[in-house]
């Protein structure tokens, strides 16, 4: 399980992620340079050099390339038992960015600055690995969790630069969020919201960086792994109420996505508790 990392990353071309991505871990993920489509939950955004960007746990994202420049991103990752160590009254005021509706902080000025030297001081803790480099970057992270969640309470709203792609994509995603229990094929998204076929296949991709499929199949995926974790049902139970017409499909889906069994990733969570 993961307790605490980051890592400094520079890509020279064009990328995507190549796979579908929601995990148990808060996530910090910062753009030094470059320009880049950030996907989360049910909008997409279009990040630049200075965004400070706060997922929370189980919430689908998927980065993607905006043009064919470089770009240089920090990903930090920490899970809710690091956090919770800290006391429930510190950990909620640290975890504010994570739950604000808007993900992104946008960096300028001294602003920027005293982020960017918290975040290099971290990079160095780890690399050189001196004692106590592991107490040192979690003080450094408590540090910038601070110095945001005050942004919150000053309510300075991140600047939003949503993806301009078409406002029906946005819709649709919010229905399949919504109705993915039920049957839900390409042909009958294109007849309830009056969309050819192709046209809501492309533009689905370019705005969200997922297939219909992929998509449809993480928000499944993650509402298995919740009744998993939550309740005792059996692994068939919990295929048909997660959306899954078999339960043979529901496992090749949540081995594909997960890389575990759904009986696997049970006994997991359970262990983990």
């Amino acid at each position: 399980m993961i307790s605490f990392e980051i890592e400094r990353l520079r890509r020279e071309g064009p990328f995507s992620m190549p796979v579908n991505h929601f995990h148990d871990h808060y996530e910090i993920y910062y753009l030094l340079s470059g320009k880049r489509y950030y996907f989360i939950q049910d909008r997409s955004y279009q990040i630049q050099e200075g965004d400070l960007v706060f997922i929370g746990r189980n919430k689908l994202h998927k980065t993607h390339h905006a043009d064919a420049q470089p770009h240089e991103r920090i990903l930090i990752n920490f899970d809710h038992s690091w956090i919770g160590s800290i006391g429930d009254s510190a950990a909620e005021y640290l975890l504010a960015p994570f739950l604000l509706k808007q993900h992104i902080f946008s960096m300028t000025g001294s602003n920027r600055t005293f982020v960017e030297n918290i975040l290099f001081s971290m990079l160095r803790e780890q690399q050189h690995t001196l004692s106590g480099w592991e107490l040192a970057s979690k003080a450094l992270l408590t540090q910038l969790l601070i110095f945001c969640s005050r942004l919150s309470d000053k309510a300075i709203e991140p600047t939003e630069r949503p993806h301009a792609m078409s406002p029906k994509i946005f819709e649709i995603v919010g229905y399949i969020n919504e109705h993915y229990k039920t049957r839900l094929t390409l042909a009958s998204i294109s007849e309830t919201f009056f969309i050819s076929p192709s046209y809501f296949c492309r533009s689905f991709k370019e705005t969200t960086g997922f297939s219909f499929i992929e998509y449809l199949n993480n928000v499944r995926i993650r509402e298995a792994q919740r009744l998993l974790r939550e309740t005792k049902l059996k692994v068939i139970d919990v295929a048909e109420q997660s959306g899954f017409d078999s339960v043979a499909h529901f496992g090749r889906v949540f081995k594909q996505v997960t890389q575990q069994t759904p009986l696997e990733c049970r006994k997991l969570m359970r262990s983990v508790k």
